[in-house]
């Protein structure tokens, strides 16, 4: 009898398939292919396409061999030799204070200082349907985390460089934003205000771009606005470093603290969900089962009981139950026959015979004739009739070696005195 299965063909189908589907999800979001960041953000980042995103300042860096890495967490630890990192127009409130003020204090640095703000698009995803100045007081914020007391100001895009050591004329469109005074050294500077300023302090570079137009996306097309872009990252990147462009600053969160929560966290979540279901399915369908599993009975049983049942087993499988039955009806009678001396030289009618008045004369009441004819006789579906043969033929022995009422010790002797001597045995 086969165990009924646990689940339903149909069940075990489904759930196999919502596991390859659900693994398949996992691996290409895990993978990066769901980047859900990339596609929504559409303010200042390098993910963002949008008309004011960094995102071909990235792809620019890129195609001219520089190593670019969009980073979302632990940017300070990306950064190796030569590397520089980028804070592009970090925004109040995305990051605490303390944090931003950390990935200044980097060996280079190019701190970008926000200006616009975006107005996402119902109709094209990543799109943006204007932009409007940012409030003066965002970048001033984003000035004073150096610790500079220049003033942010906006003034119309006219006027020629005064200061121009990177040899790169950017265009910028009305308002252009700039910094007057503080301590900032212009690197790249108008009448009105420094574009492009330095602070060293001991091994430390900070440069800081007080127009974003200069990397954003709308304004790289613009003449020499691509050739600056360039320039800033040439002059702070040393030999084989990379650009690390921090998003954190921009709201992308950092994993937790503990690696155990990275298990809630999307995308890792899927594989938290695919390991609970996976234990779910274990307990339902070990549920009915208590106690150590029951032992399962040996191929074969070992002694002589188990000997003799492994070789009746065999027998009858092969269907030589009534060929072994005539033989052993044939055998036991001479081995009776030799125990009780039976005369020598008998043919087996006489042999049989002669047992017949023994059996007689000891009181038996089986004929062994009888029991060898049905053992003769026996048909291949009489299994019946076999047991009771063999049966029969088992006591009939038994009556002539043990049954005598007499004195069956002295008729064991000498019981061919009787059948000799013309006497009836008994």
């Amino acid at each position: 009898m086969t165990a009924q299965p646990v689940f339903s063909p149909r069940l075990l189908i489904g759930g196999i398939a919502a596991a390859a589907v659900t693994f398949v999800c996992s691996l290409y979001f895990m993978g990066g292919g769901g980047d859900v960041s990339a596609t929504d953000n559409v303010g200042p980042g390098s993910f963002s396409r949008s008309a004011i995103g960094h995102a071909g300042f990235a792809d620019v860096l890129s195609r001219l061999g520089i190593s670019v890495v969009k980073s979302q967490y632990d940017s300070l630890a990306k950064l190796g030799p030569g590397s520089v990192l980028v804070v592009g127009e970090p925004r109040r409130g995305a990051l605490p204070e303390a944090g931003i003020r950390d990935l200044l204090n980097a060996r280079t640095v190019l701190l970008v200082l926000p200006k616009w703000r975006g107005e996402p698009s119902e109709r094209h995803r990543g799109w943006i349907t204007e932009a409007t100045p940012a409030a003066l007081a965002e970048a001033q914020w984003a000035l004073g985390l150096i610790g500079d007391r220049g003033e942010v100001v906006r003034v119309p895009s006219t006027g020629n460089l005064r200061v121009n050591q990177l040899h790169a004329a950017p265009t910028l469109a009305a308002p252009m934003q700039l910094v007057k005074g503080g301590r900032l050294l212009p690197l790249v500077a108008f009448a009105d205000g420094v574009l492009v300023g330095e602070i060293r302090e001991r091994n430390r570079r900070l440069l800081v771009l007080a127009d974003p137009d200069v990397i954003a996306n709308h304004g790289l097309a613009e003449p020499g606005n691509a050739e600056l872009a360039v320039a800033l990252i040439g002059l702070l990147r040393g030999a084989g470093g990379r650009v690390v462009l921090d998003e954190t600053v921009h709201g992308f969160l950092k994993p937790p603290a503990s690696p155990l929560m990275l298990l809630f966290r999307f995308p890792f979540v899927v594989v938290t969900m695919q390991a609970l279901i996976a234990v779910a399915l274990l307990l339902w369908a070990t549920l009915a089962r208590f106690g150590a599993p029951q032992a399962a009975p040996p191929p074969l049983d070992a002694g002589k009981q188990g000997l003799i049942d492994n070789a009746a087993k065999l027998l009858e499988f092969a269907g030589h139950r009534q060929v072994m039955l005539k033989r052993y009806v044939h055998a036991t009678i001479r081995d009776v026959a030799r125990q009780i001396h039976a005369p020598r030289g008998l043919s087996e009618t006489a042999l049989v015979a002669w047992l017949q008045r023994v059996g007689r004369a000891r009181a038996i009441g089986i004929d062994c004739a009888e029991v060898l004819r049905r053992a003769d006789a026996a048909a291949g579906d009489a299994r019946s009739q076999t047991t009771l043969v063999a049966r029969d033929i088992y006591q009939w022995k038994r009556g002539i070696l043990d049954g005598h009422s007499g004195d069956s010790h002295d008729h064991r002797r000498h019981p061919q005195r009787g059948a000799q001597g013309g006497d009836r045995p008994g």
